[in-house]
């Protein structure tokens, strides 16, 4: 969100704890993965802008970070997710008419295409956002406000991604290439095509030897994103017939 931090909008209100723009969109991302496996293992998310004292106008910020290696996973969020355990596990017994009453819930960037955005409108109804910045919309997926990230271009970079990416493993969660995602159609159990951050593009010069190539999907519950990712495919596919 460099533009957002250039721009300095302190005044965009959210929408569903979630905000569109301005400063509350800017992060600070440092990520760390294994040089060997490229896998990520290390992360930390400073969202700098979070609230604001009108009468200082000093700003709050907050931090987030987890840690996924050698069987150890642990994040900051894990006090807030124990709570949401326990109420899960009171009402694990709903039927699954109430399970599903309430839809999957996605942010995306507004430069998506319009080909995704009509498929997640039918998957996820009115509860899409559109938000600025990269790694505040994984951050999004983190904090819980919704269960999926998904961007289709190749326009985010390593850099974007690979911290997020550590906390949601610590999380049981992660990102995934969606390209891949969507062509393999992976079955449930299935490995899913994680990112890595030690290769670069075949081919690509300069910065876009890292860039995301196949687009993203960030998630933090592997259940729920086979749920989406069939949703998804159900709903792409007679668009992609009518191309």
């Amino acid at each position: 969100s460099t533009y957002q931090y250039i721009k300095g909008s302190a005044d965009i209100k959210s929408i569903q704890g979630i905000f569109p723009c301005g400063l509350q969109c800017v992060t600070i991302l440092i990520g760390v993965y294994d040089i060997q496996t490229g896998v990520p293992l290390m992360g930390v998310i400073n969202q700098p802008f979070v609230s604001q004292d009108l009468n200082t106008l000093r700003w709050k910020g907050q931090c987030y970070w987890g840690l996924s290696y050698m069987g150890t996973n642990i994040h900051s969020r894990q006090l807030a997710i124990s709570k949401r355990t326990v109420k899960e596990t009171q009402t694990e017994n709903a039927s699954s008419e109430v399970e599903f009453s309430h839809p999957l819930s996605a942010v995306i960037s507004t430069s998506e295409k319009e080909s995704i955005k009509a498929a997640l409108s039918r998957v996820c109804g009115d509860r899409i956002f559109g938000a600025a910045g990269a790694g505040y919309k994984s951050l999004c997926v983190v904090q819980g406000l919704v269960d999926i990230y998904i961007f289709s271009e190749d326009t985010t970079f390593k850099w974007d991604s690979c911290a997020a990416h550590a906390i949601l493993r610590a999380m049981g969660g992660g990102i995934a290439d969606l390209k891949e995602c969507l062509e393999r159609n992976p079955e449930p159990g299935l490995d899913l095509p994680q990112l890595v951050y030690h290769v670069e593009n075949e081919g690509a010069t300069g910065v876009d030897r890292w860039a995301n190539k196949g687009g993203l999907i960030a998630y933090r519950s592997r259940k729920q994103l086979e749920t989406f990712l069939s949703l998804l495919l159900q709903n792409l596919a007679p668009v992609q017939t009518q191309t």
